[in-house]
């Protein structure tokens, strides 16, 4: 009969690592050949296997969780007693059985406490199902309640042999009395060499008296020193080392005697993944540690120092080298000041002309072997591992030197003369031309997994990265100062400009007035108006000089910046353009100003250009000006609005331009820097400035300035 589909957890899977209820229970479930389930000291059932539902009629998930006795005839022997016997001891008898189909069986049932694993708490264990039964219908004839032990017990030791893990069961003497087939393939020793020695074979030296201590105090108190439900210790292999274990105990009395049982389980693959992602782990906090060391710390070698003593602990390695590639077309970081341990001293006259990396840090590693590192690889001579790793763009691994083709012996000097039989390299910088190269050594063979050599990887990625960005910051400082340099020349060449030009005009000017007005009877009409067209250009070629010298000294004459009161910024303003605004009958509204961060005198020449500029450019209509603001996150967005001729939008950046102008001079006066200075003071302050017009519609000017901590 099917036995239909199963929702609860099948009773075999054997390999349920994190299973509260044990990890052996389940294996000798699925391993019997006749009907078994898992049962509760309540009478609950927890597991069946195949053989049982295929019995009764009924699927896994219609037994699991049901009590036992509701399978029972009514006159059945009370199953919660034998259960509670079976704690102690095993119990067979007979019982008639209740099918799905109301079928009514005679069945032989052996009930049995049988030691179980994984458990995280105590609690969890003293409820955890021990219980098993086995259940067989009854032959033709009624077996004796001592042959149904018999077979039973045959039953027993048929699937203990079978089990994936181990059973030991010892006596009070600590001697073992049964060893399983298992325990060969976890310890090493075949079952009849242990059965009758002492547990104290398979138990590490250095925890024998431990483990008598614990067994004595038991027998006295009863207290157990160890979770007895699911504890992890080592074990001796035959060989002499050292088996992590997952290891269930459990005690019971026959006979009169206590007898100790043990479940084990070799836990060595989980111990290696577990042992695996803990040092991952440790390498990428090693990475993330030496990232940040490398932003806050600028000195070069302190971080190739701090990366090698990070590898050598992450790897677990003897030495580790960050060495320089002479002859590297990249960045030169210098010769190293002073003789140092950890570092390479500087090139004296007694040094090598043929080197050709130079040791920047160096952890574990003796003289002989960083000389050995330094040297040029040649045809004739092996390769240092530095030497091998910048001749290809891979990584270098090598696990054992002696039988690395890439190192054959010779009659020169070989990585193994200097204690070295295994080792890792990886080039730090761009591969085709390299900056140096970070390699670790070993003095055993031993194996670098992926996951080392990727941790080698970032750790030179990251000591790359610090050496491109202190170039660059090399650079930018030599930029910086050369740009320093060329503005002191061009605000000296300003100054010049100023007075070498502005004398002539002054000069062309005060003669050509001295001309009107000695001979204006000789002179007639036409003589007139050329002086004044010329001293109108002389006076304007010294406005456009005077605007040209305030453009450039933005930045070079600018105010540190300070909480700006917009407000009074805007009364002064109102002030100095008293006279225009009067004149043209200009109407000006204002919402309330906020407090800015900025230069005083800037701001104040910023508003009053875009005022003027609002003014002039009214039209025909008398000026009806709005400013307001808006405050956006960290910024204050301000405009001046006005209802003047507008401008075509595509205009709308070249107006900001030096010296250009969107109509003729006798249109609208003007030197066409008021705006282009607006913009550079703008810009000062990390500010935008832009307009928004149409002809005849107006413009609006919208800039962004940097919000004051403490304004509004």
């Amino acid at each position: 009969m099917d036995s239909g589909p199963s929702s609860a957890p099948s009773a075999g899977n054997s390999d349920r690592r994190d299973d509260p209820i044990g990890f052996g229970v389940d294996s000798l479930l699925t391993a019997a050949d006749i009907a078994g389930f898992r049962v509760r000291a309540d009478g609950t059932i927890d597991a069946v296997n195949d053989a049982f539902t295929a019995l009764t009629g009924y699927s896994r998930a219609e037994l699991v969780e049901r009590d036992i006795a509701t399978l029972l005839e009514t006159d059945a022997p009370s199953i919660t007693d034998l259960v509670a016997d079976a704690e102690t001891t095993p119990v067979s008898t007979s019982l008639s059985l209740r099918t799905r189909a109301e079928t009514v069986l005679s069945v032989d049932v052996h009930l049995e406490t049988i030691a179980t694993g994984d458990a995280d708490a105590q609690a969890q264990a003293e409820e955890a199902p021990r219980i098993v039964g086995l259940v067989d219908r009854q032959p033709s004839a009624p077996a004796t309640a001592e042959a149904s032990s018999l077979t039973y017990g045959q039953t027993f030791q048929a699937l203990a042999d079978a089990l994936p893990d181990g059973i030991i069961v010892l006596d009070s003497n600590s001697d073992i009395q049964y060893a399983n087939p298992a325990i060969e393939r976890i310890l090493g020793y075949a079952p009849s060499e242990l059965v009758g020695s002492s547990k104290l074979n398979i138990i590490p030296p250095r925890l024998r008296q431990t483990h008598l201590d614990a067994i004595q105090q038991y027998l006295e108190t009863g207290n157990r020193s160890i979770d007895w439900t699911y504890v992890e210790l080592p074990g001796k292999h035959k060989d002499g080392h050292e088996v992590p274990l997952g290891v269930s105990l459990n005690d019971f009395h026959y006979d009169d005697d206590r007898y100790f049982v043990g479940l084990f389980r070799d836990i060595t693959p989980r111990k290696e993944v577990e042992q695996s992602l803990t040092a991952r782990v440790s390498q990428l906090e090693s990475v993330a540690y030496l990232g940040r060391y490398a932003l806050e710390n600028p000195d070069s070698d302190d971080l190739f120092e701090t990366a090698t003593d990070l590898i050598t602990a992450a790897l677990e390695v003897e030495c580790c080298l960050v060495a320089e590639n002479v002859q590297s077309s990249g960045p030169e970081l210098g010769p190293i000041p002073g003789p140092d341990s950890r570092r390479e001293p500087e090139a004296g006259p007694e040094s090598p002309i043929d080197d050709a990396f130079r040791i920047r840090s160096a952890v574990g590693c003796d003289d002989p072997l960083r000389a050995f590192e330094t040297k040029r690889p040649t045809d004739e001579d092996p390769h240092s591992l530095t030497g091998a790793t910048l001749a290809t763009d891979d990584p270098v691994v090598v696990e054992d030197v002696e039988r690395d083709s890439r190192f054959p012996p010779a009659d020169g000097q070989t990585l193994s003369d200097h204690g070295v039989h295994s080792g890792a390299g990886v080039t730090i910088g761009p591969l085709d031309d390299p900056w140096g190269a970070l390699t670790v050594y070993d003095g055993d063979a031993r194996e670098f997994s992926d996951h080392d050599v990727d941790f080698l990887e970032s750790v030179a990625t990251v000591i790359a990265t610090a050496i491109e960005r202190k170039q660059y910051e090399r650079r930018l400082g030599e930029t910086v100062e050369e740009l320093e340099s060329s503005n002191q020349r061009l605000e000296q060449f300003a100054y010049a400009a100023s007075h070498d030009l502005q004398e002539p005009l002054r000069m062309v000017s005060s003669y050509l007035c001295l001309l009107e007005s000695r001979y204006a009877d000789d002179l007639d009409d036409d003589a007139e108006e050329f002086i004044t067209y010329a001293v109108d250009g002389a006076n304007r070629m010294r406005d456009m000089i005077d605007g040209l010298l305030e453009y450039s000294r933005v930045e070079t004459q600018g105010e540190p910046f300070e909480p700006v009161d917009l407000e009074a910024v805007f009364e002064d303003v109102l002030t100095d353009l008293q006279v225009m605004i009067e004149g043209a009958d200009a109407e000006i509204m204002t919402a309330e100003l906020p407090t800015v961060r900025g230069d005083p005198r800037q701001l104040r020449q910023l508003f009053q250009n875009l005022l003027s500029n609002a003014i002039e450019y009214s039209g025909d209509e008398p000026p009806r000006i709005h400013v307001d603001a808006e405050r956006q996150g960290l910024r204050w967005k301000l405009s001046v609005r006005d209802e003047g001729i507008g401008i075509e939008p595509e205009e709308a950046d070249r107006i900001f331009r030096v010296f250009q102008r969107l109509h003729a001079r006798d249109e609208y006066d003007g030197t066409g820097i008021g705006l282009a200075l607006c913009r550079r003071i703008v810009e000062r302050h990390d500010g935008e400035i832009w307009v928004e017009s149409e002809p005849e519609e107006g413009s609006t000017f919208y800039m962004t300035l940097p919000r004051a901590r403490t304004g509004r």
